[in-house]
């Protein structure tokens, strides 16, 4: 066992150990514990009544990850070596957080569910049962027991859409030492970039395994952005959003968390005393709690804003002196982006990081973010001239210059380009994972 396998497997036994305290002091940590302790058995008990056939197991931390993977997954699925009598290869997808779930719509899989824990006896355990021919990971959550176990079970274990970001935690001496011989062990790694590909090979993947294929996520970006247009949804959520007399220019704002949502506010005013045009905010919260959605409600309130949660809309249209609209729903961002003039992604002055800003592009939006971000395709998407870097101080500004329709078109056409421009990759990466299939 090498040294990182033995470090998830006395973490895994330390928690377990520790779950009557960790139940006080960290219930998120328990909660994610008990599930992948229940997780092994509920692998265990669908891999025993599975039907026979070739399968697919996907790994991915959270649902960004996994959607990602999902164009490649269907490419490979829907592949002659995919395929079984009577249908496709089978799926199994984990995830390593509740949101994960939110991908599964696009990807289909058989069963679905958080992984076992890290260690030797639930991992040999899991593989046994289900009997994968192929174990991928998503982005960069590769787990040295499931790794190791597959290795010893003789199935392939591949990474794609292979992405490490400036200052990882994975990037650290210490870290490298500890997994450097679970990224050996892969047989097959996408990378995102040249300089994605260079980083995974510092982290220990073998130059004979490593293949630059890009990343799918931008070609499930178009294909979301592009079904909101064919299905309808996009002018539906136009219809239903309304807009100040049809003149006032919409701004989407999704994953949003609090620092996102006072600088908006801020910013939209500041527009409107300085004789700009009244935006029409649609905020989506990135943890659309109750208790999130009524403290942004009363803030609009106190502000002055003619606010209504999306939820209370119904089959009318927001009226059209609706100033803010809260986007109380989950699962349909790449929708509601479709319906906009300009896009905000947040996480960029605070939160957990910035989040995806492909989908507002693929829609053809502007898009503007905060500074506060480590994300290469925001930082690529910004010189393509697609996206606007704005701190918070500096929003309104940016919020003036894109009320001007010429401008806002010229981002819009960089933006979509940008995106146009990194499709093909589910592709790529479907033909890499195939000379893996048994």
């Amino acid at each position: 066992m090498n040294a990182g396998a033995r470090l998830t497997e006395a973490a895994a036994g330390v928690a377990l150990a520790a779950a009557p305290l960790l139940r006080r002091a960290r219930p998120d940590i328990a909660r994610a514990v008990e599930a992948r302790r229940r997780g092994a058995a509920e692998l265990a008990a669908w891999g025993r009544g599975r039907e026979s056939g070739p399968l697919v197991w996907l790994h991915g931390a959270s649902a960004g990850e996994l959607l990602g993977a999902a164009p490649a997954i269907r490419g490979l699925r829907g592949s002659p070596s995919g395929s079984r009598a009577g249908g496709r290869a089978q799926l199994l997808v984990t995830h390593g957080s509740p949101s994960g779930r939110a991908a599964l719509a696009w990807l289909d899989p058989d069963h679905a569910g958080p992984p076992p824990l890290d260690r030797a006896r639930d991992c040999d355990a899991a593989l046994a049962a289900v009997r994968p021919g192929l174990l991928v990971f998503a982005k960069l959550d590769v787990w040295p027991g499931l790794v190791a176990a597959a290795a010893r079970a003789g199935v392939p274990a591949a990474l794609i859409n292979g992405t490490v970001r400036d200052g990882s935690r994975r990037s650290g001496a210490l870290a490298r030492r500890l997994f450097r011989a679970s990224y050996a062990r892969l047989d097959a790694v996408g990378a995102a970039s040249p300089e994605d590909a260079a980083r995974l090979e510092a982290l220990g993947v073998r130059p004979g395994a490593l293949t630059v294929t890009g990343d799918a996520a931008f070609d499930l970006a178009l294909e979301r952005a592009d079904r909101a247009r064919a299905d309808g949804s996009a002018a539906r959520f136009r219809a239903a959003l309304g807009a100040a007399g049809g003149v006032a220019p919409r701004l989407v704002a999704g994953s949003t968390w609090p620092a996102d949502e006072r600088a908006l506010l801020d910013a939209a005013a500041a527009v409107r005393q300085g004789g700009g045009p009244g935006w029409q905010l649609v905020i989506a919260p990135h943890e659309p709690t109750a208790a999130h959605v009524d403290a942004l409600v009363a803030s609009c309130t106190a502000r002055g804003e003619r606010v209504i949660r999306w939820s209370e809309i119904g089959d009318a249209a927001a009226g059209p002196d609706v100033s803010v609209i809260v986007f109380d729903e989950v699962g349909r961002l790449a929708e509601l982006y479709a319906a906009g003039d300009v896009a905000y992604v947040g996480g960029g002055l605070g939160g957990t990081g910035l989040h995806n800003v492909l989908e507002p592009a693929a829609a053809g939006l502007p898009v503007v973010f905060g500074p506060r971000h480590d994300r290469a395709d925001a930082r690529a998407l910004a010189s393509a001239g697609g996206g606007l870097v704005s701190p918070a101080g500096a929003l309104a500004d940016t919020l003036a210059g894109l009320a001007r329709p010429p401008r806002r078109r010229r981002h819009a056409r960089a933006a979509r380009a940008f995106v146009e421009a990194g499709a093909g990759a589910a592709a790529r990466t479907a033909d890499l994972l195939r000379p893996l299939w048994p």
